[in-house]
């Protein structure tokens, strides 16, 4: 029995240029929970010698300059910034269809592939190839040409091309100035060579080569190869799925010559990867068939080759599909590594975007890749129900600002609206949110609904507010008086709108049921409605700053409280770290807090400062900062 790699056709595109690169500052690095610990001073003794201290030091150092003690000169005082070579794009980029249509590169921000290992069981990889060099190790050869073509049996040789194809698709370097993009770009690439020079090989020396990926650390393996079936193979292939390995394989490419079942794609132990076009419907030559599992993108894509260190390739076929489900397989490793390959692949299926028929059908199997999809489900903060996985900054201009896994669906930035925006509130599922402005006009977005708002009314102080209820159905606008007014499906439940208060309200948080409220106002007076229980305030205690913000535990066990100096009140709830170190550093580093909101599982919180930076404390975990904005609101992913 004969078995070869899925090739179709191809053309020589050349080798791209390279780009210097050059030193550059880039973004500041994320702040950590102590605040200090990013922090640097540059000081001057008194002989003249300048030194850099760091961390708490530094926030002393400017601390005794602020008050007048003797000791060196303080020149500046910052948060501490990344230094990074300027990376340089991808010529080739431009050219690949498959990245555009399919979301890896929102992945990269996440994970890259980092710490997986990939075997590509095929004709080779060429390790020294511009665009793989260093991701490349050392592999096997069992290809019938071995000692001729690779004395030395490491697989790192493909006088075919086709492997050296595979491997770009998984981990071609990206933004180094050269060639194209892998869609998963920190993995590495295990070669083990069992198709010869001419792109054939026997099944048992597939066989091999799957005990020696298993053996030599792989936790996915791409065959984009087939033939006939083989009992000795499909065991082996258990063998690999007993020891936690995920297999891709390719369809086949025989759709329109007799579509017959080609293995060990059509083995239930591997995932079946059949191929889309760049309208992402079926390429015609891709087999159909009960065993597909899922589709890629496998028709005219270009990738690394093997015929020199810099040639890349047009290739079409389910051998260039393959090894993207392979790369998506790395990307959720990655991301959760104590899953196992039966999750991993289950990820994989349920997080696909449906194509055809609905449902499972034989052209598209469970659907398209969806990288972004199986990472998100692959976060252990998801799988443990606690999510959180990213958030929207709102802008007093109206912009919306996403990180994570947060989706832009629109905002009032350079549009004309009335008054500027104060909240925000997202719908249950995160695909919509409201903005809510002073006057209390109320703008909707993605799947978010319009339930009416205040707008022109009168009102006896700005909105500056805003909860959704727990179905998505209804909000609450809160005013700067503590007066409540309901839309939709919410309830009121009272307000402090008829009362003199010793402080203006600036907050509110909803009970998780939606059959209550919070209101804080800025003394850190805190009044409780429905069945929102009080559990303190600090309306009796002199503050060295003004409180800004609340946000109540899930289970409505407590509340937090953020002042504008950034220091944190915890009322029954638990505390995860403030920024009190760097009060007398406000004028300087950063602008006064304006937000703070609690994480679904109470493990952590954020802290939102009107420049728009976020902090992380606890278990939350920090996405990026709008950093230039001047925000009003954070609003988390579900």
């Amino acid at each position: 029995m004969r078995w070869g790699g899925s090739k179709k056709w191809q053309r020589v595109v050349g080798a791209a240029v390279v780009l210097a690169g050059v030193v550059v500052l880039g973004a500041p690095a994320a702040p950590a929970e102590d605040a200090t610990a990013n922090l640097w001073a540059l000081v001057r003794s008194a002989d003249g010698h300048l030194e850099v201290v760091r961390g708490a030091d530094a926030a002393a150092a400017h601390t005794d300059a602020l008050v007048g003690r003797p000791g060196p000169t303080v020149l500046s005082v910052e948060q501490d910034h990344a230094v990074h070579a300027l990376d340089a794009a991808d010529p080739l980029r431009p050219q690949q269809w498959a990245l555009d249509k399919v979301a890896y590169g929102s992945t990269w921000g996440v994970t890259r592939g980092g710490g997986v290992t990939v075997a590509v069981i095929d004709t080779g990889v060429l390790g020294s190839h511009e665009d793989l060099v260093g991701s490349v190790i050392p592999g096997t050869d069992y290809a019938s040409d071995a000692s001729a073509v690779d004395p030395g049996k490491t697989g790192m040789v493909d006088p075919d091309g086709h492997g050296t194809h595979v491997a770009g698709v998984i981990a071609a370097h990206v933004r180094n100035g050269l060639g194209i993009a892998g869609a998963a770009p920190d993995a590495r690439i295990l070669p083990i060579r069992v198709l010869d020079a001419h792109g054939s090989g026997v099944a048992s020396n597939v066989a091999l080569g799957i005990i020696w990926a298993v053996d030599h650390g792989a936790r996915v393996i791409n065959m984009s190869l087939g033939g006939g079936p083989s009992p000795g193979l499909e065991d082996t292939m258990q063998y690999a799925l007993d020891k936690n390995v995920v297999m891709t394989a390719a369809a086949g490419n025989d759709f329109q010559s007799g579509n017959q079942p080609v293995y060990p794609a059509a083995y239930p132990e591997a995932l079946a990867v059949a191929a889309v076009n760049s309208s992402l419907g079926h390429a015609p030559f891709s087999n159909a068939g009960g065993y597909v599992d899922i589709a890629a993108p496998g028709d005219l894509i270009l990738s690394t080759y093997g015929t020199s260190r810099t040639d890349y390739e047009w290739m079409s076929g389910t051998s260039m599909a393959a090894p993207y489900a392979a790369a998506e397989a790395a990307l959720v490793i990655s991301e959760n590594k104590s899953l196992t390959s039966a999750r991993v692949m289950d990820i994989m299926k349920s997080t696909a975007i449906d194509l055809g028929p609905p449902g499972r059908d034989p052209y598209f199997g469970y659907g398209l890749v969806n990288p972004r999809g199986a990472v998100l489900s692959a976060m252990p903060s998801y799988n443990n129900g606690t999510k959180g996985n990213g958030y929207f900054i709102v802008g007093a201009d109206g912009s919306v600002h996403t990180y994570g896994w947060a989706r832009w669906y629109g905002d009032l930035a350079h549009t004309n609206h009335t008054g500027y925006i104060v909240a925000g509130a997202r719908t249950p599922d995160g695909h919509g949110y409201w903005l809510a402005g002073s006057d209390g006009a109320i703008y909707s977005f993605g799947n978010a609904r319009y339930y009416g708002g205040m707008y022109p009314r009168h009102l006896n102080g700005p909105i500056v507010g805003m909860a959704a209820t727990p179905t998505g159905k209804g909000y609450v606008l809160l005013g700067s008086d503590g007066g409540i007014f309901t839309f939709g499906d919410a309830k009121f439940y009272g307000s402090t709108g008829n009362k003199r208060l010793n402080a203006p309200v600036l907050d509110m948080t909803m009970s998780r049921d939606g059959r209550g409220y919070w209101l804080c106002a800025r003394d850190g007076g805190i009044f409780t409605f429905g069945d929102a229980p009080f559990r303190g305030s600090t309306g009796a205690m002199r503050l060295a700053a003004p409180v800004q913000s609340m946000t109540s535990g899930s289970g409505g066990s407590g509340y937090w409280m953020v002042a504008s100096d950034g220091g944190i009140f915890a009322f029954g709830v638990p505390f995860k770290g403030s920024l009190p170190a760097v009060r007398g550093l406000l004028p300087i580093t950063t602008s006064p807090s304006v937000r703070m909101r609690a994480i679904p599982s109470d493990d952590g919180y954020y802290i939102l400062a009107m420049d728009g930076t976020v902090y992380a404390f606890g278990a939350a975990r920090n996405w990026g900062s709008a950093r230039g904005v001047w925000a009003v609101d954070l609003m988390q992913m579900p």
